[in-house]
């Protein structure tokens, strides 16, 4: 961000996108942002605009103005612009795993959706496109959430004020919302209540008044014209904490206006507000072509690259890569560096056998004396010039008096030039993991004890950051173990999958050998029988390699002479099959970043993302493997729950908190996942999306709904590189527990004896999502401020309202914590709660410290009027029982009989009472009597109004 204006914003259009729709595609990319830049300017009060755009288009689309890619690349681009998911449809959002106020992944519009921006019916449903823009841009960028609800979604489409008898949109507006409901089943304007949740039904929709014209909120329904702010803390553009929308969830009720303002973009802003937008100011754009990507190898060669033979492991895994792996159509020079620099070759496009095999041939194998990584650094970017990747390998400290990482760092910043580090031994330079981090690089680290297979994985690691990765190039494992030869059994034997989307080029290979000689045979024995069995040899490796593999189960087998001074360590690796075109794909990261200052201050997150294309992979097994600096291994199993440190269920991102990193120094990650017949592909909605004004005439893209393909058996393996710890913890209770964030109500539960509500939730840990916590404080309230997180612990008068859940209240189920991560229920009886009136409930965790986690999610009941039934039970919750056919005990008076308020509507069944003649009867009258008392209302609120407007 340079005075106010945001840089060098990258959109990108996926190669799937027509070439028929290139030049109208490109106008309205750049239509909709330059609409979008003094929306943005507005809503941030005279603080942010769109300043420049890089717009990456295809390879394979002709453009007269378009130059060749530098450092744009299509895996780290802002916004995207690609073939839509099959229950999205047209409609644009942002993927956001996050938390509150952290950026998310990235946004994403439809060709479509683009290129018909324009047209009335993309208006009326989405918004005009520059407000659309900035809706997705806050998710993006500042990390909000969106302030509405949805038809049949988490989130409801009505709400009721806390106090008020009325039902409203669930919007965040900072007027009265004036509307007209709609039932779409009837195509009546009358709605029907739920009497469960004493709101409209899912059949209902509304449309507001064209005279409603608030001026908030741009996360809400930014489709009103007059809309022009976030909703804020003040009076005039005053927050509603009290609806339940994603936002209020996951910022526990604070404004999207408090979270925008929190974002390292506006921490040193200018904060006049009346210096009007400068005309002149006006967005520029550039088009870049994917062409080819440029790679510079920077090679420490100082003396000690000597010990553990450094050199000679770094040579083979070099060798390898460009033998096999480096993506063909893409430059490559490479530059060692002692007490100076040099040049061992310049770039040169790889594309044949003959040019890898002449750049093999200059790979170093002597070493010097002294350490100068910054002049390496900048040879290498003086190779590149105007953009690239440097793939730096270092293992020791900067000698002093020789330019260093940080003589060098800046202009490596403003070069766009993206840094892969990888340090090679404990004693490498502590500054190369911000490196990388400041360059939106990635860090590998090598132990002395590591194969050659580990630096290898970071070659192909770096090979990720191409302009746009083809799905040819994808590598991907499928196995990893080690084995270990000793005394009589030199026989190593295993078995692995190939499932049907793989098996080109699958590639078995046998690390840390003593040498050739020791190898008596390495052998891969196929579904069919048939084996293979022509191994080559390099310095410590064994490989083989298949063609094509046939699907199915395959078995391994490495015969060596003698047992081995060390465990061998065996892979097989692979890429697509050539008729497919959609892969499934394992991504390990560590959102927090590679360069952790203070775990104390910094949580670390381990995610693992799957996907079948673009598609959401869920119930797959997932673990990661982080090996300590002392060299023990935590294994965490990784979910998909939506839970504290995962963000969002069922999106195919697996996370879980590292809650121990209690030693100095650096950490590595990987991931292994495996489908074990349990896996599907989701269609469906995942992410914060603009928000659809209903219109009859129009489709709705119906948010909730969900279709699931099974799948059949994978496996897949990958790193997530490293990172390094310079304060840790100092002990390993450090962490408070996680946020609950699932909290529900599955019934409530209304007799002549008592009322009384089930809830469930997901435990959280001792340690963030670790462990058991010690227990759990539940409270609720008529006022939603009374159990919000700045009010818990306030035990003051004026919380008079609101009442403490206690073990006296239990009915059923257990206030027992679990294990983390495992899902628990109970129900309470309430003793003071009044009908007709919407309650607020959270809860929150404590350690075995009394160190609290923060509120959980709020969650709302009501409890409608007594002489309204509402027969239904819950599949899900046994504590009610089921009804015996033998047991009359209820017969007769109807002032026994119960009344179960099913909150869950998506899982409904029915239990017909022994009064239910009457009960309808009952029912009719009250109904009869709503519908007069509504004529009413609709005759004397001044703003509602009957009927659809023109």
């Amino acid at each position: 961000m340079t005075n106010s204006g945001y840089n060098n914003l990258v959109v990108a259009i996926s190669s799937e996108t027509p070439a028929s729709q290139s030049a109208i595609i490109i106008d309205n990319i750049k239509k909709m942002i330059s609409e979008a830049s003094p929306v943005l300017y507005v809503a941030t009060e005279n603080r942010a605009y769109f300043q420049s755009v890089h717009i990456l288009i295809p390879a394979e689309w002709e453009h007269d103005e378009a130059s060749p890619s530098t450092w744009e690349t299509f895996n780290t681009a802002d916004v995207i612009v690609d073939t839509p998911n099959a229950m999205r449809k047209d409609l644009p959002y942002t993927q956001h795993n996050g938390k509150c106020g952290e950026t998310g992944q990235r946004i994403y519009f439809t060709p479509d959706y683009v290129a018909t921006l324009s047209e009335d019916k993309n208006n009326i449903q989405y918004g005009e496109p520059g407000k659309v823009f900035v809706h997705e841009w806050a998710h993006y960028r500042y990390g909000i959430f969106d302030e509405y609800g949805t038809a049949g979604g988490k989130y409801p489409l009505f709400y009721r004020q806390s106090g008020s008898s009325l039902i409203e949109p669930n919007i965040c507006a900072n007027y009265p919302t004036m509307f007209s409901e709609w039932d779409i089943t009837t195509n009546t304007a009358s709605c029907q209540t739920d009497l469960a949740t004493n709101l409209y039904d899912d059949n209902c929709r509304f449309q507001l008044d064209r005279d409603f014209l608030p001026e908030t909120s741009l996360a809400s329904y930014h489709q009103i014209k007059s809309v022009v702010h976030f909703c804020k803390d003040d009076q005039a553009h005053a927050h509603r904490m009290d609806t339940q929308n994603e936002h209020n969830d996951k910022c526990n009720g604070e404004s999207t206006w408090t979270v925008v303002m929190r974002s390292p973009d506006f921490a040193d802003s200018r904060k006049d507000k009346n210096t009007p937008l400068n005309p002149l100011l006006q967005t520029e754009f550039r088009i870049v072509k994917g062409t080819v990507s440029r790679f510079v190898v920077v090679m420490d060669v100082s003396g000690s690259m000597k010990e553990f033979n450094r050199i000679g492991k770094l040579g083979e895994s070099v060798r390898a890569w460009i033998k096999t792996d480096f993506p063909s159509g893409n430059q490559l020079g490479m530059v060692q560096f002692s007490s100076n620099a040099e040049i061992l070759s310049d770039l040169r496009m790889i594309a044949d056998e003959k040019s890898r095999e002449e750049m093999m041939a200059k790979v170093p194998k002597e070493v010097f004396v002294a350490t100068c990584i910054g002049c390496g650094l900048q040879l290498a970017m003086q190779m590149l010039k105007d953009g690239g990747i440097i793939v730096l390998v270092t293992d020791g400290k900067n000698s002093p008096g020789y330019h260093d990482i940080s003589d060098v760092k800046k202009d490596i910043v403003d070069a766009k030039i993206r840094v892969i580090t990888i340090a090679y031994g404990s004693e490498a330079d502590k500054n190369v993991e911000h490196l990388a981090d400041v360059t939106g690089g990635k860090s590998y680290f090598i132990k002395d004890d590591d194969s050659s297979e580990a630096l290898q994985q970071a070659f192909v690691g770096a090979s990720t950051y191409q302009s746009t990765v083809k799905n040819e190039d994808l590598i991907f494992k499928l196995f990893e173990k080690e084995l270990t030869a000793s005394g009589d059994q030199t026989d190593l034997t295993d078995e692995f999958d190939v499932d049907e989307t793989v098996g080109r080029n699958l590639k078995l290979s046998v690390f840390n050998l003593d040498d050739e000689m020791s190898v008596e045979s390495v052998e891969l024995t196929g579904p069919d029988g048939d084996v293979v069995n022509n191994f080559v040899f390099d310095t410590t490796t064994a490989t083989l390699t298949v063609e094509l593999a046939k699907i199915g189960q395959w078995s391994l087998k490495v015969s060596l002479k003698s047992s081995q001074s060390k465990p061998v360590l065996v892979t097989v690796t692979t890429r697509l099959r050539p008729d497919v075109t959609t892969p499934i794909r394992t991504e390990c990261v560590i959102p927090s970043g590679s360069d952790i200052r203070d775990a104390n201050e910094k949580k670390i997150i381990i995610q693992a993302k799957v996907l079948k294309g673009n598609h959401p992979v869920t119930g797959a097994s997932v673990k990661a493997y982080v090996v300590k600096p002392n060299g023990d291994t935590a294994i965490l199993d990784l979910l998909d729950n939506g839970t504290d440190a995962d963000g969002t269920k069922d999106d195919g991102v697996y996370s879980l908190y590292f809650a121990y990193p209690n030693q100095q120094g650096r950490y590595t990650v990987k991931c292994q996942v495996n489908s074990n017949h349990k896996s599907f592909e989701n269609l469906c909605f995942i992410g914060s999306a603009s928000p659809q004004l209903f219109d009859p005439q129009i489709d709705e893209t119906i948010i909730g709904k969900v279709e699931r393909i099974p799948m059949a058996d994978f496996t897949r393996i990958a790193s997530a590189g490293s990172f390094q710890v310079e304060i840790p913890v100092s002990s390993d209770d450090s962490y408070p527990p996680a946020k609950v964030t699932d909290l529900s109500v599955m019934v409530v539960k209304d007799t002549a004896a008592n009322i009384s509500i089930a809830l469930k939730w997901t435990a959280p840990g001792d340690d963030l999502d670790s462990g058991t916590v010690s227990y759990y404080q539940l409270k609720y309230s008529d006022v939603v401020t009374d159990v919000m997180n700045s009010n818990f612990n306030n035990e003051s008068a004026i919380r008079g309202n609101r009442s403490i859940i206690t073990e006296e209240d239990l009915v059923a189920g257990s206030l027992q914590p679990s294990q983390a991560g495992v899902q628990q229920t109970a129900t309470f009886q309430l003793t003071d709660v009044q009908r007709e009136k919407p309650y607020y409930l959270s809860l929150r965790a404590v350690d075995k410290a009394d160190k609290a986690g923060q509120v959980s999610n709020l969650v709302v009941f009501f409890i409608p009027d007594k002489s309204v039934l509402v027969l239904t039970s819950n599949a899900e919750d046994d504590s009610w029982g089921e009804a015996n056919p033998e047991d009359d005990s209820n017969s007769g008076e109807a002032v026994d009989h119960e009344i179960n308020i099913h909150i869950n509507s998506n899982e409904p069944s029915y239990r017909l009472g022994s009064l239910l003649i009457a009960a309808i009867s009952l029912i009719s009258i009250v109904c009869l009597c709503v519908a007069l008392l509504m004529v009413v209302v609709r005759h004397t609120q001044v703003y509602r109004y009957d009927g659809i407007p023109a």
